[in-house]
């Protein structure tokens, strides 16, 4: 398997069946050879072979599709129309559960950056990614617990899972959630290792980087992993490690109790706070939200501010057509306008996490290669701070649509077939060739790793060609 999930001869198959249909107007189709007849194609340099995309998962014989064919209700979810989606009520209220960890200040070394005077990107050994599933959570099980008392309708899931969806209708390569649904609670996640959690790069420009060449260092997977790394860089550079990290532990006890003393034992990394919120999307429907944070910073007014960390990054200047060095200083209208083009997707979940999390800035570095040929070395170009609400606007991200987009998902959730056992597992995917999000019943051990695991090591013959 590729890193996609899909097998190589899955994707040659997806290949034969575009190249067939585009060979239909070219040869034998009406019209003659080329399209040169009444009728035909005329093909001309104008003329684009479609984007091969495959799905972010394999779809296996076992998963059965809730789109309607079988006599069910039709889950499937049009992108188009969530575009659409607005919340009728103002926006919802939001309350502070509890708030687990320790932040670092933000550092002011790096503020002067500029063009002209471009600060390196210190190269730090990236350790392997927090991860902590929805279900596993302890925080989340005790206000699941809590909750079967009340009767209310809840969702658990986190910001990155939250902002995927609500920037669903700008994305293009697919992604997949698991949903959980346990009696009157749904749990919305991510898989470890999937690839939301891929920084990706120029996703949504008109020549989106692909697969092709897998050792072309501007190829999609080379472009992502060398866009995370940047990200990680940058976040940890900008906070001051002189001075001892902030404590960030209140709420309510139980709620901290319950996360120090969990079944498992949960590690932070230093420096990461996790923020639990809770929003009441109406009378019957409460969304809980596990929130991260990236560091604090104090104001002229001497009150703390919470802070999140991104990072753009450029790597061509001859494809993205606009040069940051030369461009940044004068136009930086300009720059922020190509990379809404290119990245619109990114910037919409980037700022939707910031929204959810009730951060008071957004903090985005402007980080370019050393040279285009380059993808080792980076300097830091300039630093930005913004609103979330403000950014938001930029971006032409309206958040009566997020909520909107999340209200009519979850109504929706809630609607998903129980099949009497208390616990069902479903799959959301997002079609890698049409605008829409289908929805897949599969097996309650579907996605457990220690079972996959010991499968891949029981078939393993030691051949590491497909790698």
């Amino acid at each position: 398997k590729n890193r996609d999930g899909q097998s190589q001869a899955e994707k040659a198959r997806a290949a034969d069946r575009v190249q067939f249909q585009q060979n239909r107007g070219a040869f034998g189709g009406r019209g003659g050879f080329m399209g040169r007849g009444r009728g035909g194609r005329f093909d001309s340099w104008r003329d684009k072979p479609q984007r091969i995309r495959v799905a972010s998962v394999e779809i296996r014989a076992d998963w059965t599709s809730l789109d309607g064919s079988n006599g069910q209700d039709d889950f499937t979810m049009s992108l188009p129309q969530m575009e659409k989606l607005k919340i009728e009520d103002d926006l919802p209220p939001v309350e502070e559960l509890a708030c687990v960890g320790n932040l670092f200040t933000i550092s002011k070394n790096i503020d002067k950056a500029s063009t002209r005077a471009a600060i390196a990107l210190k190269k730090l050994p990236e350790p392997k990614a927090f991860h902590l599933a929805v279900t596993d959570d302890p925080i989340f099980q005790k206000l699941a617990s809590q909750g079967k008392a009340s009767g209310k309708a809840t969702m658990f899931t986190t910001d990155v899972a939250l902002g995927v969806l609500m920037a669903a209708p700008r994305s293009t390569i697919s992604w997949d959630m698991v949903v959980l649904r346990a009696g009157g609670s749904i749990f919305l996640d991510i898989r470890e290792g999937s690839s939301i959690y891929d920084t990706t790069v120029n996703e949504t420009a008109q020549d989106a980087p692909d697969d092709e060449n897998p050792k072309d260092m501007n190829s999609m997977t080379a472009l992502a992993t060398e866009a995370g790394y940047i990200n990680y860089c940058y976040s940890q550079q900008t906070l001051d490690r002189t001075v001892a990290p902030q404590s960030q532990d209140r709420g309510a006890k139980e709620l901290r109790d319950a996360w120090s003393q969990g079944t498992t034992p949960q590690t932070l990394p230093n420096g990461k706070a996790l923020r639990y919120r809770k929003f009441e999307l109406d009378e019957d429907l409460t969304l809980v939200v596990r929130c991260e944070l990236d560091g604090v910073m104090e104001t002229r007014d001497g009150k703390p501010a919470f802070v999140t960390t991104k990072a753009m990054n450029e790597f061509d200047p001859k494809v993205s057509g606009i040069d940051w060095r030369r461009k940044l200083e004068g136009q930086q209208g300009a720059v922020l306008a190509s990379e809404l083009k290119n990245n619109r997707n990114k910037l919409a979940r980037w700022t939707a996490e910031s929204v959810l999390s009730g951060a008071d800035y957004m903090r985005i570095g402007m980080v370019s290669r050393a040279h285009s040929k380059d993808n080792v070395n980076h300097f830091i170009l300039q630093n930005q701070m913004y609103r979330p609400e403000e950014f938001a606007k930029m971006v032409d991200l309206k958040v009566e649509n997020m909520w909107g987009i999340v209200t009519t998902v979850m109504k929706r959730l809630m609607q998903l077939p129980d099949d009497g056992s208390g616990t069902s597992k479903f799959l959301m995917l997002r079609d890698p060739m049409k605008a829409q999000v289908n929805l897949y019943r599969v097996p309650t051990d579907a996605f457990d790793y220690d079972v996959e695991d010991e499968e891949v090591v029981a078939a393993d013959d030691g051949d590491d060609s497909d790698y």
